[in-house]
C-alpha cells in the first residue's frame, strides 16, 4: 500500500485535527447526556478520519500485469544547472518546471516504453535506469531541486556524456529495441574551460528523439534556494541574466542526428512523438517488472456515506448535529 496525497498530508492532518477540536467544543457545550456527547464525538472523529484517509489517496501495487509494450527505450537527459531556474518559460514558469512537465507529457504519450533519466549540473547522475515503472521516473523528477549557489561551479553540457554512453550502450544490446533520446537544456555554457565536445560518437546508438531548448533570447533572472535568493553575476555584482544558447543546442542535435526544437509549451514536441509512435511496434505482454497502481480510496466512501446519512437523520429529527 502506498499513498499519493491529493493535498499535502501535513495540511490534511492539521486541518482535520483543528476541525475536530472545534466540533468537540461545540458538542460538549450542549446540555446533552454524556453518552450522547461521546457518541457524537466518535461519529465526527470517524467522519474526519475517513475524509483524511481519502485525501491520502491510498493505492495498491500490482505486478505481473498485462501491458501494451512498445519496443522503445526513451532516455531523458535533463539540464538541472542554476540557469534552468530562470523564469522565462510560458506563463512565467521556470525552465525546469516546463522541462519536467515535458518529460511527464512524453511518458504519457509513449506509455508502454522503457524510460531512463539522467540529470546534470556540476556532475551527472543517473536518477533512473531504463524501466517501465514510470512512477520511479516521476518520483525522480520530483526530487530535483535547484543546486546550492555555493555548490554551483558554472555549467557545461559535456557533463552527462559518460552516463549517456553507458545507458545507450546498454539499450543497444537489447534485441529489437529502438532508442530515443530527449536532451532538455537551455544550452548555456558558463565554464570558460569547457567548450562543447562532440557528441557524434553517440549518434550510432540513437534511433530518434530531439534536443529541446528552453528559455528566450531576452533571458531572465534566476531565483533559487529556500530563501529565494537572486543569482548575481560575480564579475559585476548585478543580477545574472540567463539566455538560451541555440548555437550549442543545434550543435548537439547535429552531432546526434536529432531534431532541434524550441520547447515553448509542454506539447511542443507532439509532432515528433507522433512519428516515434507510428514507427514503434506494440505487443500485449505480461511483464513481471511492470507495475500498475490501483486507487483504493473509494473503499472509504461506503462507511463515510453511512455516517453522513446518520448525521443527516439526527439533524432532521433533533435539529442539531
Amino acid at each position: 500500500m502506498i499513498t499519493r496525497p491529493i493535498i499535502p498530508m501535513e495540511i490534511s492532518v492539521i486541518a482535520g485535527v483543528l476541525i475536530f477540536l472545534l466540533l468537540l467544543i461545540a458538542i460538549w457545550k450542549r446540555k446533552d447526556s454524556i453518552a450522547y456527547k461521546l457518541l457524537a464525538s466518535l461519529r465526527w472523529l470517524l467522519i474526519l478520519a475517513l475524509i483524511v484517509a481519502m485525501l491520502m489517496r491510498p493505492m495498491t501495487k500490482h505486478y505481473n500485469v498485462d501491458m501494451e509494450m512498445k519496443n522503445l527505450d526513451v532516455l531523458f537527459v535533463l539540464d538541472t544547472t542554476i540557469s534552468m531556474w530562470a523564469d522565462d518559460a510560458e506563463g512565467g514558469d521556470t525552465r525546469i518546471e516546463l522541462a519536467k512537465a515535458t518529460c511527464s507529457y512524453i511518458m504519457k504519450e509513449l506509455d508502454g516504453s522503457n524510460f531512463a533519466l539522467i540529470r546534470f549540473d556540476n556532475r551527472s547522475q543517473i536518477l533512473a535506469p531504463f524501466t517501465m515503472d514510470t512512477r520511479n521516473v516521476t518520483d525522480a523528477l520530483e526530487t530535483i531541486k535547484a543546486p546550492d549557489l555555493d555548490y554551483a561551479k558554472g555549467s557545461s553540457l559535456n557533463v552527462p556524456y559518460d552516463d549517456m554512453q553507458a545507458l545507450l550502450e546498454s539499450s543497444s544490446k537489447k534485441e529489437g529495441r529502438t532508442t530515443i533520446v530527449f536532451f532538455l537544456s537551455d544550452g548555456e555554457i558558463t565554464q570558460d574551460d569547457a567548450p562543447l565536445r562532440s557528441f557524434s560518437e553517440l549518434e550510432h546508438y540513437i534511433d530518434g528523439g530531439a534536443v529541446l531548448g528552453f528559455g528566450t533570447e531576452k533571458g531572465s533572472t534566476m531565483v533559487v534556494g529556500n530563501y529565494k535568493q537572486m543569482v548575481t553575476d560575480p564579475t559585476t555584482g548585478d543580477y545574472a541574466i540567463s539566455k538560451i544558447d541555440e548555437k550549442n543546442l543545434n550543435q548537439l542535435a547535429k552531432d546526434m542526428d536529432l531534431t532541434y526544437e524550441r520547447n515553448n509549451t509542454t506539447e511542443s514536441a507532439s509532432y515528433l512523438l507522433s512519428g516515434i509512435k507510428s514507427g514503434s511496434t506494440v505487443s500485449i505482454e505480461q511483464n513481471e517488472k511492470a507495475v500498475d497502481y490501483e486507487d483504493v480510496y473509494f473503499y472509504f466512501c461506503y462507511p463515510l456515506l453511512f455516517l453522513l446519512l446518520w448525521e443527516a437523520v439526527i439533524f432532521i429529527t433533533r435539529r442539531k448535529l
